[in-house]
């Protein structure tokens, strides 16, 4: 009888793991500049961010392509970065659990987070994202 687990035992893990921390090292320093150039725009503009920073739809829409950003750029790492590494669908399917895994490491840090972070909308976004730059991989 053939061994279900067999497949897991045999991806690379430790470049799937690298890369996820590179990923949301990056991100998280695009959102760290977001958070700063936001608060630069509160202190010149208050009521045009304000408009922005009260929409409840348009926070969970850029939430969503934040996240799908983070999932687009780690499938690009992973070509770019680490290109040893074959990517296939079930190497992505453990991207995902290793960037899953990252996340919620990096929010246990204090960090402060505006659009990098892991909810429900952003893991979505997170797997579309990611499966949309990893589309010839999957298929």
């Amino acid at each position: 009888m053939r061994n279900p687990f067999w497949r897991l035992k045999t991806l690379p893990w430790s470049p799937l793991i690298q890369n996820a921390a590179l990923t949301v090292v990056l991100a998280t320093v695009l959102d760290l500049i977001l958070i700063f150039t936001l608060t630069l725009l509160l202190n010149i503009w208050p009521q045009g961010s304000l408009l922005l920073l009260q929409g409840g739809t348009v926070q969970i829409l850029l939430a969503f392509l934040a996240a799908g950003g983070v999932g687009a750029l780690a499938v690009i790492l992973m070509e770019r970065v680490f290109r040893n590494v074959l990517l296939d669908a079930t190497t992505l399917w453990a991207l995902i659990g290793c960037l899953t895994v990252v996340l919620f490491l990096k929010s246990l840090l204090p960090i402060p987070a505006l659009l990098v972070g892991l909810s429900y909308i952003q893991f979505v976004g997170l797997i579309f994202g990611l499966f949309s730059q990893g589309r010839g991989y999957w298929r």
